[in-house]
């Protein structure tokens, strides 16, 4: 019943995915018996590296080399197209922190799927999450013109481009004005 427990089956999960990743290992194996700590509201979770580069619950007890502290602020940020590291402050270890963040980024979703989805299945899965990814920039793109139309031509909160650019084009030509009227004031009255 003991390896039940929620760092048992997190960190289950996560050599299973490991396994199948030989960079992301490799970068993780330079700090064995380093400690991570996931410092989340209600279940945190403390796990150490082992020699192979996979991850074994560590106790609550130990010492942290690195703490990851979820950062909701940062979600828009990863929203436009940000990093999943992004969404974590990083409180220790600089450089652990670094390959783990390398590591996630290098995630190999379809080797890691292969063995239990197959070539094609994991392939799909692969080309949603990268879908994924070009959505998310594209629903940011898309929210900011629409703001912008709204600011514009709703509320009136902001000019029009092409406005504007007349507004700029009609000063320009009333200064011009202004200085061939002030001219013909000096000629005239150099005249008298």
């Amino acid at each position: 019943m003991s390896d039940a427990t929620p760092d048992f089956l997190f960190t289950a999960a996560l050599n299973a995915l490991l396994d199948k990743q030989p960079t992301a290992k490799t970068r993780l194996v330079r700090h064995v018996g380093k400690c991570v700590r996931l410092v989340l509201p209600l279940l945190p979770l403390s796990l150490r590296i082992e020699s192979d580069g996979g991850f074994v619950p560590a106790s609550a007890e130990a010492a942290a080399d690195v703490q990851l502290f979820p950062d909701l602020s940062a979600v828009p940020q990863w929203l436009s197209g940000g990093k999943l590291g992004d969404l974590f402050r990083v409180a220790g270890d600089g450089v652990l922190a670094a390959d783990l963040a390398h590591a996630l980024a290098d995630f190999d979703w379809v080797l890691a799927l292969r063995p239990y989805l197959g070539d094609i299945a994991a392939s799909r899965v692969d080309q949603f999450i990268q879908g994924l990814t070009g959505w998310r920039a594209q629903a940011v793109e898309s929210a900011g013109r629409n703001l912008a139309e709204y600011a514009v031509y709703e509320q009136a909160m902001l000019a029009e481009p092409f406005a504007v650019h007349d507004f700029i084009a009609e000063v320009d030509r009333l200064r011009e004005d202004a200085d061939r009227f002030e001219a013909r004031l000096a000629l005239l009255e150099n005249r008298q």
